[in-house]
């Protein structure tokens, strides 16, 4: 089955050895597969933030369980990537690159100590920058994403039996994730201390809530499924809004330029998040965005 994969796709098999219930095993790969899914996610919103992706299963087999997808990436605006040839393949490629880095760190339980971080961050992000096209921007992934992806991959390892193991194969490699892996988070944690993070790009935000009245100008807008809270810092906008020269109804998206500062603290495991409109270039309605969803509220 490995020989038919193309350079996008991957197989994982949840391995064991004698017999095993077929709900446990088929939750505990359904549970891994959407860690990983979870991190094509967050490359992807980085790469087209209007991209989806979805796994659709092609074949599986038994003694152990083998399962094989392909990677469906799916709405990608022509104007985006139109000097790349194949799109959906190059992002697809991506994807399978940093999936087998994480995966194979997690393996090998590299990530003993700041440092041993901060290599395999910017390892992936040299990787992705080797793989992307100038012509495109991609946001890099922070030490926080890899360290969380791979302590959340390490506890679905930790919870199989010793002689279970999920394998994980790709045209960029394999990793295999057994119940052995180790990651002291308190101690990362602690290591890398009070930081600082700030990233600026252009982001088509969905509108939750309007901030009618307020100086403070904090709009709840959603972004990759969840609300935010976003500081509108473009006060010449904010002006034309607050004089109704700017129409806004329910459902529409601001296109704006989002800065996003991480700010973290050796007592929490997630960093705090700010966003911040710096500034906003229009409003735009559902149907451009979703024109297959046009009467979706949420």
């Amino acid at each position: 089955m490995e020989a038919n994969l193309s350079e996008y796709d991957f197989e994982l098999e949840l391995r064991f050895k004698k017999q095993k219930g077929p709900s446990e095993a088929f939750s505990q790969l359904a549970k891994m597969y959407e860690q990983l899914i979870t991190i094509d996610k967050h490359v992807l919103y980085n790469i087209v933030p209007t991209a989806k992706i979805e796994y659709h299963l092609t074949d599986i087999e038994f003694g152990s369980i083998k399962s094989k997808v392909i990677q469906i990436i799916k709405n990608v605006p022509d104007d985006v990537l139109k000097d790349i040839l194949k799109p959906s393949a190059w992002i697809g490629d991506i994807l399978v690159l940093i999936k087998q880095r994480i995966l194979k760190a997690v393996e090998r339980n590299e990530v003993q100590s700041k440092s041993d971080l901060e290599k395999i961050t910017k390892e992936i992000n040299q990787q992705v920058l080797k793989a992307t096209s100038d012509k495109v921007i991609i946001l890099e992934v922070n030490q926080y994403f890899v360290l969380n992806t791979i302590n959340d991959i390490g506890i679905e390892g930790r919870k199989l039996n010793n002689s279970e193991s999920f394998v994980y194969k790709s045209k960029k490699g394999n990793a295999e994730i057994k119940n052995h892996a180790q990651l002291n988070m308190a101690k990362l944690l602690f290591e890398l201390g009070n930081q600082t993070i700030e990233q600026q790009r252009t982001e088509i935000l969905k509108v939750k809530t309007l901030d009618l009245l307020s100086d403070i100008a904090n709009w709840k807008l959603i972004r990759l499924n969840k609300q935010i809270e976003v500081k509108i810092l473009d006060q010449e906008w904010l002006n034309e809004y607050h004089d109704r020269k700017i129409v806004i109804q329910p459902n529409d998206y601001l296109k704006l330029d989002l800065k996003i500062t991480y700010i973290s603290n050796p007592t929490s495991p997630k960093p705090l998040v700010i966003y911040e409109a710096l500034k906003v270039f229009e409003v735009i309605p559902p149907e451009k965005i979703e024109p297959d969803n046009r009467n979706k509220l949420f």
